[in-house]
């Protein structure tokens, strides 16, 4: 009997089905890759180099040395208290204090399952990533502030404020934001951070695509900014910034407080991180340092080119990304919607990219693009950009 025979009136909850709308949305053209079979992807967020020699080399040799069992690696907890302290200024202790997880979305899951309760409120920027599926798998209720391109697209701490109630728990940002590609200035991150002291909130900061930043922007941690350090938990992890996506290394670090019930449900999903990524993870914080700013300059360079053709094509603009390697392309000037302009690219033109609405309503009208690919896939995708839009152009329909 096939699974579509059975009938026992099961009823999917609300919540799993906003995830399952998120995993739908970030595959929407799974199914037509595989029909068109040279599909140029031009907005993976997968970084298209391979993890350093020497980080793949250690975790050979974990398993050379028979490194297969259960292991809370103490040398790993205290490279990522260093780098948080080195890098972030945010003093952890490794002992109490972090938590790593099989990647930060689990980090994500895992804090907002500690600390989410039914009818908590939830403050994010629209548009934004993996909150909204949190808060409501948790039973919260989420609360959207709109990333505004006039503001370059970072949140504003006045219409954050006008968004809290008495029932806001928690203050969730993401910095660099993804994909909006924005870095939240120290300033806007003070008021930010008085809000939260003011009306006692919780503060997760995403900040994964802390590496990829490029100048004259900074990043700021908000947890190193005065009376933040007690109320902010700081996730991240090595994906991103070390090439590491498939390794699945991730953290939450912060006040003992704060980690030790996140702690207890990472325990219930997974255990622990399995061994061989861990060491692999801390042969990555404490080994060479010089990919983190090769990666950085060639993703600057491969911004620059993608930059320079969406501005070159008529009906389609973008800000120049100061954080993460995503361009936030605005399309409205098309006046057809974010999903059909993605379809009619993937089925007439070969070429795929996530559309805006998957990151929340805000983003209608954009796409993004990124600045991951080699430019052996980027050149001839963003080539296949300006013919699909041209086409829209004269009249051919989405």
């Amino acid at each position: 009997m096939s699974a579509s025979s059975l009938h026992y009136g099961f009823r999917v909850p609300d919540s799993t089905r906003v995830a399952m709308e998120i995993y739908e949305g970030a595959h929407l053209g799974r199914d037509a890759a595989r029909a068109a079979g040279s599909l140029l992807n031009i907005g993976s967020g997968d970084p298209a180099f391979v993890t350093p020699a020497h980080v793949r080399e250690a975790a050979k040799a974990a398993i050379d040395a028979g490194r297969t069992h259960y292991e809370r690696n103490p040398d790993l907890r205290e490279a990522i208290a260093v780098t948080l302290e080195r890098d972030h200024g945010i003093h952890v202790d490794p002992g109490g204090g972090l938590v790593v997880t099989p990647g930060a979305h689990l980090a994500i899951y895992d804090v907002f399952r500690a600390w989410i309760e039914p009818g908590d409120e939830v403050v994010m920027a629209d548009p934004g990533s993996y909150y909204h599926a949190n808060t409501v798998a948790n039973g919260g209720v989420c609360v959207r502030v709109p990333l505004r391109p006039e503001r370059g697209f970072r949140l504003d701490p006045d219409e954050v404020e006008a968004a809290v109630t008495p029932r806001t728990k928690v203050l969730a940002l993401t910095n660099p934001e993804a994909p909006a590609a924005s870095v939240h200035t120290r300033a806007d991150l003070e008021r930010l951070a008085d809000v939260a002291i003011r009306h006692d909130l919780l503060v997760v900061s995403d900040e994964l695509y802390q590496a990829i930043t490029f100048a004259p922007a900074e990043h700021v941690s908000i947890a190193a900014l005065p009376g933040m350090a007690e109320r902010t938990i700081t996730v991240n992890g090595l994906s991103k910034a070390w090439a590491m996506t498939g390794w699945r290394v991730g953290y939450a670090a912060g006040d003992p407080r704060l980690i030790a019930p996140v702690q207890a449900v990472n325990h219930l999903n997974c255990i622990s991180l399995n061994t061989i990524a861990q060491v692999a993870a801390h042969a990555a914080l404490t080994g060479p340092q010089g990919f983190l700013d090769e990666a950085r300059a060639t993703y600057s360079r491969r911004r620059d080119l993608v930059v320079e053709h969406v501005r070159a094509i008529p009906g389609l603009d973008c800000a120049v990304p100061e954080g993460t390697y995503y361009v936030w392309v605005d399309h409205r000037a098309l006046e057809v919607s974010s999903v059909r302009f993605q379809r009619f690219c993937i089925q007439g033109f070969g070429i795929t990219f996530n559309p805006g609405p998957v990151f929340g309503p805000s983003g209608e009208g954009y796409a993004r693009l990124s600045c991951s690919p080699d430019t052996s896939v980027l050149e001839p995708g963003l080539e296949r950009l300006a013919a699909a839009v041209d086409a829209l152009g004269r009249g051919v329909q989405a």
